[in-house]
């Protein structure tokens, strides 16, 4: 998919040039042929230019390794990586639960189908980060989406063998006062370890390798049987 994009992307660029040439070398001559020319060149072709590239940036975004690259965003992804770690995105990662897409998985509300305000979140971040006036650690403004979790877990009947699970749903539907971290901890790093000036700062910050990342298949398969033991 991202060399077709790449693909595109040259020959809208081709095609605005040649369009630009034509329109300079016929400026003199304002007939149907340079109006024509006059309404691709600079209103169409600028147009399917823009809708484009916002359509390459949400899909691009899906993929993983595109967050992660981000100075800000390292310490999310080597946590994801971190064979130790007990955060509610290591664990998904490294038991195989969700290894591609996986920053996008849950946080799909900025994507291409995403809301309005994820979608301009995700500006406002890109453009704090552009600009350098973030500050680290970053924190998550706003309320995370709890139906996020729920689109992969509601209709899995091990989540439903927990009996635990059902007043923790009835809220969900009602009132929305519990999230899934109250019980199954934090989902990233904690802001302290991602402050400049923590012994695991340096560490967090350098941008992960998330292709080359492994797993560990013992776990996976220990994990795996372990989950079989909860079908009703």
């Amino acid at each position: 998919m991202e060399s077709i994009l790449k693909i595109l992307a040259v020959i809208i660029l081709v095609a605005e040039v040649i369009l630009l040439l034509r329109l300079r070398a016929k400026r003199h001559h304002m007939g149907k042929e340079v109006r024509m020319i006059a309404l691709f060149a600079i209103i169409l072709i600028p147009i399917a230019a823009m809708t484009f590239a916002n359509y390459h940036v949400f899909v691009g975004m899906k993929e993983t390794q595109s967050c992660v690259n981000c100075h800000v965003m390292a310490p999310m992804g080597n946590d994801l990586i971190d064979k130790e770690s007990q955060t509610l995105a290591a664990r998904h990662y490294q038991n195989g639960w969700i290894r591609e897409d996986a920053c996008y998985t849950c946080h799909e509300d900025y994507g291409f189908s995403g809301t309005i305000k994820g979608k301009m979140d995700g500006y406002r971040h890109l453009m704090k980060y552009v600009t350098k006036t973030y500050k680290e650690p970053i924190r998550y403004r706003g309320e995370f989406n709890v139906d996020n979790c729920l689109k992969c877990h509601q209709h899995s009947a091990k989540f439903h063998a927990i009996q635990e699970h059902v007043p923790v749903l009835e809220n969900i539907a009602n009132e929305r006062s519990i999230s899934c971290v109250n019980c199954h901890g934090r989902a990233h790093p904690e802001p302290s370890r991602r402050t400049p000036g923590h012994p695991d700062y340096e560490q967090l910050e350098t941008v992960p390798d998330l292709k080359n990342a492994t797993v560990d298949a013992e776990q996976v398969k220990e994990i795996q049987e372990y989950l079989t033991t909860l079908e009703p």
